[in-house]
């Protein structure tokens, strides 16, 4: 049954290392002690605790009967995160609010309190569709994926020059891991690729930040990205490098340093990109995207060894 808000002004922790019972009692208890009292929500329901993680809970909720989902940012920072995030869905739902590329809606805003809420998006996830669909099928996504990403990014795109070794530094094998000798092969390679690209002009934009198949929802020909967060001004090709590594979670490597149908169908869904970008650049992070993507170990265990396998070839391309 759906959990009904109550009076309680109750407002508690999650801390890491409880047991999930004790996590979800506690980001429910903290969500009711925010939204208590506020007269906007008196026909909010909350129905389940979808995510918690080390600095946001995620609840799926109704109001007045109609679904959305509510996000609470738990660092001390919350409110001006929560600020920000609906600030950019505000700005990119103004260019995609309609059409077959959207972002999901906003909905209403509590300046005060550390908490986003936005329409709930129905329809089903693209990696689940790219995982099942024949090679034309998954090229059209890759496309129409692509040209979500230029969409989202075309009122913001400008040139930068690289720096490639603040990246470089973050790639660290976490203690004891197993894949520690191939995390060390990546530093190196990225290592050798720096001086070539360091100072040269790239395109960025406000990228979504986490542009992935797993945050486009797709309902018939409609494609609609969720989880806008980014606030930076990011390099495009790591968006796009970004998309390209977790998708590649989902199979094992077919040769080439990157599965080259997947490549270019999402370039040609984007459009025209400089060709150091779409080359060496995109080239640098992938790589880095991978690296990491084995380094927080999130996936299946089939999912993990589809990434260092991924790396082994990348790490060994030329």
């Amino acid at each position: 049954m759906p959990r009904q808000l109550s009076a309680s002004t109750i407002s508690l922790a999650v801390f890491p290392g409880t047991s999930a019972h004790a996590q979800e009692t506690a980001a429910f208890a903290a969500l009711n002690g925010l939204l208590a009292g506020e007269p906007a929500l008196d026909g909010l329901v909350i129905a389940d605790c979808l995510r918690i993680a080390g600095d946001r809970s995620v609840f799926l909720a109704h109001l007045d009967g109609a679904p959305l989902i509510i996000k609470h940012f738990t660092g001390p920072d919350g409110i001006a995160r929560a600020a920000q995030v609906h600030q950019e869905l505000t700005s990119r739902h103004a260019i995609m609010g309609s059409g077959l590329l959207q972002v999901c809606a906003p909905k209403l805003f509590l300046p005060e309190k550390p908490l986003t809420f936005r329409a709930y998006q129905a329809g089903e996830r693209l990696d689940t569709i790219l995982e099942q669909a024949i090679p034309a099928a998954r090229a059209q996504k890759l496309r129409q994926a692509g040209q979500w990403l230029a969409l989202y990014t075309s009122d913001s795109r400008s040139t930068a020059g690289f720096g490639p070794w603040k990246w470089i530094k973050r790639i660290a094998p976490p203690q004891g891991s197993a894949y520690a000798p191939l995390i060390n092969r990546l530093k190196a390679r990225l290592r050798e690729q720096a001086p070539d690209l360091m100072g040269k002009p790239v395109q960025v934009a406000r990228t979504h930040g986490d542009f992935t198949a797993l945050n486009l929802i797709c309902d018939g020909p409609v494609m609609t990205g969720i989880d806008i967060e980014n606030r930076h001004e990011l390099a495009i090709a790591k968006d796009l490098a970004r998309f390209l590594a977790q998708a590649q979670s989902y199979r094992r490597p077919r040769g080439g340093w990157v599965p080259q149908p997947d490549l270019e169908a999402i370039l040609a869904g984007f459009g025209p990109l400089p060709e150091f970008d779409s080359g060496p650049v995109l080239r640098f992070f992938y790589g880095l995207e991978l690296g990491r993507r084995l380094m927080g170990r999130n996936g299946t265990e089939s999912q993990t060894e589809n990434i260092a396998a991924a790396l082994r070839t990348y790490v060994n391309s030329r």
